[in-house]
């Protein structure tokens, strides 16, 4: 007994990140078998809500880690040692920023995103279905501020 209470309260992390994954499943499966029609884009707005706040706070944690963790390792080495990682770790950053932002403007001239999606959305819609498209709710104003 004493063994379980012991790998139980080592690996909590882990067994209530698998018990909220597989709950998700089920409410997930449940609610989408007790609909018989197809769910609107206001309610899987409603029902992504809590998933996104979740994963905007995951991002918001990551650089201050990153940061944290690279000025402890650099400041637990030698002098002399940490001017040529600094110096290194400075460059590769820049070199890697440098590549991503080329890559990104190659992407964009090539790709073209957006090129004739406002002549799609132009094309079949009344001004009564833009009326409705463009109707914002308190609930949608609400979200948007916790976001």
């Amino acid at each position: 007994m004493a063994k379980w209470q012991s790998f139980i309260k080592n690996n909590m992390l882990t067994i209530m990140t698998v018990v909220g994954v597989l709950s998700g499943t089920a409410v997930g499966c449940i609610l989408r078998s007790l609909s018989d029609q197809k769910w609107t884009p206001r309610e899987t707005m409603y029902l992504m809500f809590p998933g996104e706040i979740f994963l905007r706070m995951l991002k918001s944690l990551i650089i201050p880690l990153l940061m944290a963790s690279i000025i402890s390792a650099v400041g637990g080495l030698d002098l002399s040692l940490s001017k040529r990682i600094a110096l290194r770790s400075i460059l590769y950053y820049a070199t890697t920023t440098v590549c991503a932002v080329i890559l990104g403007i190659i992407l964009v001239i090539t790709i073209k995103p957006g090129v004739g999606a406002e002549a799609a959305e132009k094309g079949g819609t009344s001004k009564e279905e833009e009326a409705l498209k463009r109707k914002v709710l308190t609930q949608d104003t609400l979200l948007d501020l916790i976001r």
